[in-house]
């Protein structure tokens, strides 16, 4: 795992830079379906990135009620690949550390099969879900490989 800071939406912002043809983001994302069939992503980064890809919620939503909260493809567009990565079970509870190790363990698997992407996503459970970003840290970073990346503004 690599830790960089920038914008996870502008790549010119990023202090490192990515050698692999291809990119994946990862939007953190909690399990609940509203009755309409889409997920829930009306906050924090789930929001910002169905800002930018408004189709995410209708995907997710239908990822969540056939294969529940886990790690899962949700589209390409741009030579960009969006995942879900998990942090919470309900959107309005605190992030849960075993799920955000779950979703790591998952997304290590992926990267592992595909060592030509990079992996991107903001600190999972620091926002919105009230986890200390050195508890998370501790819990992944032995767990994600060296094509998983971690961004935030603010290292």
């Amino acid at each position: 795992m690599l830790e960089i800071s920038g914008d996870i939406f502008d790549r010119d912002s990023w202090s490192y830079k990515p050698t692999t043809p291809e990119i994946a983001l990862c939007v953190t994302t909690n399990g609940m379906v509203k009755a309409n069939g889409q997920a829930v992503m009306g906050a924090g980064m789930a929001k910002a990135f169905t800002k930018i890809y408004p189709q995410l919620p209708v995907i997710l939503g239908q990822r969540l009620a056939c294969g529940g909260n886990q790690v899962h493809y949700l589209l390409t567009q741009n030579n960009v690949h969006i995942l879900s990565f998990p942090t919470k079970h309900h959107w309005r509870d605190a992030s849960d550390l075993s799920l955000i190790e779950n979703s790591a363990r998952t997304l290590a698997e992926l990267a592992i099969l595909k060592p030509y992407c990079t992996f991107i996503l903001t600190r999972p459970g620091c926002g919105l879900g009230c986890l200390s970003w050195s508890a998370v840290r501790n819990s992944i970073a032995t767990i994600l490989p060296d094509n998983c990346w971690v961004i935030n503004r603010d290292l």
